[in-house]
């Protein structure tokens, strides 16, 4: 069976823990903690570190959905097992071991399983961000949904990292490691390609934005899923995915699915309900049923 880590701006479907109504209280409020890059410049690669509590529950499952964020989690003490769109993630018996998980691309659910106390600390890159500090090619990096970062800096660091303890300290030696191995590629096609894909208000066609990037459209796709780790039309699909959800749960702007379905340019409700159906496994309606906001950095769950 294989298994998968809360990691990078997560909607979660199922939080499933054998605890008490207090305890799940304690779970859904203190389970992480969200912070900030300290650097502008850092900020305008990564969306948020999280700090998981080491004060969890042992075991904790849940549901991960797709995503066009990239998430690297730097974990102590772990032994982590893999199948298909599952993985499991177990206290291990050597303190001092360091391991690096870094989530892959997928379109459809994958489920999550803690086992044991450890140590976990989160960076959400956001779409093309990590690139700059990965120094290879996204794609074969992230071709699977969920793989081990053996890159012997980021080992190095995350040793350092997890040899000091206060929250503050790991902070501000995450955001001087990034600026430390900044590598800006020239990628201003890829960003207007993805503030292509990513509209809704305009349903620009790939070839048409191959065209807009100076490349055929056999070469922008070639080169769009090695810089991204998605085909451009899997990105979108996953960008307005993620658009929804966030427009009706989290800034609670659109009320129905009707409205969500027109607003996301769906086509139609039949449409939709199938987009959501593959990328979830379950209806629009059976999925924003389900789901409560956790806080307002956007993670959804719903806790059992």
């Amino acid at each position: 069976m294989k298994y998968f880590y809360p990691i990078f701006y997560i909607l979660v479907l199922q939080l499933i823990s054998k605890e008490s109504d207090h305890r799940q209280s304690y779970i859904q409020k203190q389970l992480l903690n969200i912070f900030k890059p300290l650097s502008k410049e850092v900020q305008k690669y990564v969306e948020h570190y999280y700090v998981f509590s080491g004060e969890r529950p042992e075991t904790i499952s849940y549901i991960a959905f797709p995503h066009i964020y990239t998430g690297l989690s730097f974990f102590r003490n772990v032994i982590i097992t893999r199948g298909d769109h599952e993985i499991q993630i177990e206290a291990g018996d050597n303190e001092r071991s360091v391991h690096i998980e870094i989530l892959g691309r997928y379109i459809k659910p994958v489920f999550v399983h803690y086992r044991g106390n450890f140590e976990e600390v989160a960076i959400i890159f956001k779409p093309f961000g990590i690139n700059p500090f990965i120094g290879s090619n996204t794609r074969l990096l992230l071709k699977d949904f969920s793989q081990a970062l053996e890159l012997d800096n980021w080992t190095r660091f995350a040793t350092i990292l997890f040899s000091v303890q206060a929250t503050a300290d790991r902070i501000r030696l995450i955001d001087e490691f990034l600026i430390a191995n900044i590598c800006r590629p020239d990628d201003n096609w890829l960003g207007k390609a993805l503030e292509h894909l990513e509209s809704t208000s305009t349903a620009m066609s790939i070839a048409e934005i191959a065209r807009l990037s100076e490349m055929t459209i056999k070469t922008f796709q070639r080169n769009f899923r090695s810089a991204i780790g998605y085909a451009p039309s899997e990105y979108r699909r996953v960008a307005r995915f993620r658009k929804s959800v966030h427009s009706k749960v989290i800034s609670n702007e659109l009320k129905n699915l009707t409205e969500i379905t027109y607003a996301f340019q769906y086509y139609d409700q039949s449409y939709f309900i199938r987009e959501f159906k593959k990328l979830t496994k379950l209806s629009p309606r059976r999925f924003f049923k389900s789901i409560t906001v956790l806080d307002k950095a956007g993670i959804v769950w719903e806790i059992r």
